[in-house]
């Protein structure tokens, strides 16, 4: 005769947290946003495949439905399903070369674009105005090609500011960025799990 435990807030289910984002982080354990490649490293730096997998996760919840890969040979460097789903709904897209570079770290402005076209992804109908975003003081950093997609997270709170009014463009982005920002998103345009 024993009861089941369930524990919030468990530092076992996101190794290496911030304090900030334990909250969220119980949130995407609940939704399964922890992905096992991330989980016991959450404070460490994001790879182009752990958010590809991570964008899909997200996909697949908020639509009920499994994602469609695109084909094996799309990419030569990888084979992963989740990566080719991500790719097909696109989230993501390759290097050049037939290569996807599923090991390389991505920046802050480059999760900003592929946040931004997960919402798109989500919700077609969904306003991707940036007027009213904020203004930072490092703006001269993010590529204009960019900019959108970083006015766009930032308006809607989705991935926040470094401090001092800054966005830290290329800096690398950490997975409970990543997954605090997916969570964020998944609230903001989810209809309620049932």
């Amino acid at each position: 005769d024993y009861s089941n435990l369930v524990v919030m807030g468990n530092p076992a289910a996101y190794r290496g947290a911030s304090d900030w984002a334990v909250e969220e982080l119980d949130q995407a354990v609940e939704y399964g946003f922890i992905t096992d490649r991330i989980k016991d490293d959450v404070g460490g730096f994001i790879t182009r495949e752990e958010f590809a997998e991570l964008a899909v996760q997200m996909y697949e919840l908020y639509t009920g439905k499994q994602a469609e890969p695109a084909p094996t040979d799309t990419f030569t460097d990888t084979d992963n399903p989740e990566i080719l789903k991500a790719h097909a709904l696109g989230i993501v897209v390759g290097i050049g070369n037939n290569q996807f570079a599923p090991d390389v770290l991505i920046n802050r402005e480059q999760m900003a674009a592929m946040l931004y076209r997960s919402v798109e992804t989500l919700r077609p109908d969904a306003d991707m105005s940036v007027t009213g975003a904020p203004v930072f003081v490092d703006e001269k950093d993010i590529a204009p090609y960019f900019m959108t997609n970083v006015k766009f997270v930032a308006k809607h709170g989705f991935l926040d500011e470094v401090g001092d009014n800054a966005f830290a463009p290329k800096a690398f982005s950490t997975r409970e960025q990543a997954v605090v920002a997916a969570v964020r998103i998944f609230d903001a345009y989810a209809e309620p799990m049932k």
